[in-house]
């Protein structure tokens, strides 16, 4: 499940968000430290595009819940939705520093959850779950079609004989496999405070898309350019300050027909999928919403 790869200019401000120390420009590969260096900055994609997708979870946790397991939680926003109508909503991440923001989140709002931080690919649990969710992409993180059916059998291992699992993933377009590089695309930006100094902000996200054909891959790159701010008297310690976060990870390209047959190699089954979260026909929106069951064979 690796496939984040991070590098980073410091400067006082990346001090100021990550509360670490670091070197004047540092790459890793591991996944689980990537994930948590860009975990202060996770939600401010919420405040440009909000979510569309909690009140379909919602409707599916009224028929098959109170028992739910979301498998990539990240900060929570569609797990603890869930909890706060009352269902016992277990949340699973690989990444600490996500699950305690959706923990800080949680005791501020004083909601019950459970968080686990495991891999998806290799769950240990004890329970058994009237809704698997796996949202906004999660499947994507998987690199190959190998993965995917493990992430499936995790799935089946823990789904309750009556459940059923949601798989969200992009639906497949031409621009998957166009020649690279496709022109960088400024996402959005958002005016926020970030890190223990509370320091107001500008975060200016921009996203790079690079198709690999070959292996029904996409590389993408995330910039995220921060910009502290001053007040009238631009008294604010830092103001001026400019900084560059930039994340580069993998996303799988997954079609319809790749995703039934992982499903039956895991003993699942797809039984209808959707293009949106208003349930139209799959190909009518841009989502691959799968809705799957145990194989009842």
């Amino acid at each position: 499940m690796s496939g984040f790869f991070l590098t980073y200019i410091s400067s006082n401000l990346l001090l100021y968000i990550l509360g670490k120390i670091m070197t004047e420009t540092s790459a890793n590969d591991s996944f689980l430290d990537d994930i948590g260096l860009i975990a202060p900055l996770y939600d401010l994609d919420f405040l440009a595009f909000p979510r569309e997708d909690i009140d379909f979870y919602k409707s599916l946790g009224e028929i098959y819940g109170p028992n739910i397991l979301e498998l990539g939680i990240g900060t929570g926003q569609i797990g603890l939705s869930l909890a706060e109508t009352g269902a016992n909503v277990t949340g699973v991440d690989i990444s600490p520093e996500m699950l305690e923001i959706t923990a800080n989140n949680a005791q501020k709002n004083g909601t019950k959850i459970e968080l686990v931080c495991q891999d998806m690919l290799d769950l240990k649990l004890d329970s058994n779950f009237g809704l698997v969710c796996a949202p906004m992409g999660t499947i994507q993180h998987c690199q190959t079609i190998e993965e995917v059916v493990r992430m499936f059998s995790t799935i089946e291992q823990y789904l309750a004989p009556d459940g059923i699992a949601v798989i969200d993933a992009d639906s497949p377009n031409p621009d998957d496999f166009s020649p690279p590089p496709l022109p960088p695309i400024q996402h959005w930006s958002q005016f926020t405070h970030l890190g223990s100094e509370n320091l107001p902000s500008k975060v200016t996200k921009t996203v790079v898309i690079e198709p690999e054909p070959a292996t029904s891959t996409k590389h993408v790159t995330w910039h995220y350019d921060i910009a502290t701010i001053g007040n009238n008297d631009n008294q604010v310690h830092g103001a001026g300050l400019l900084s560059r976060v930039t994340v580069e990870f993998s996303l799988l390209t997954i079609t319809r027909n790749e995703m039934e047959l992982a499903a039956r190699l895991a003993n699942l089954e797809i039984i209808d999928t959707f293009g949106d979260y208003d349930l139209n026909d799959y190909g009518e929106g841009v989502r691959l919403i799968a809705l799957l069951r145990k194989n009842s064979k």
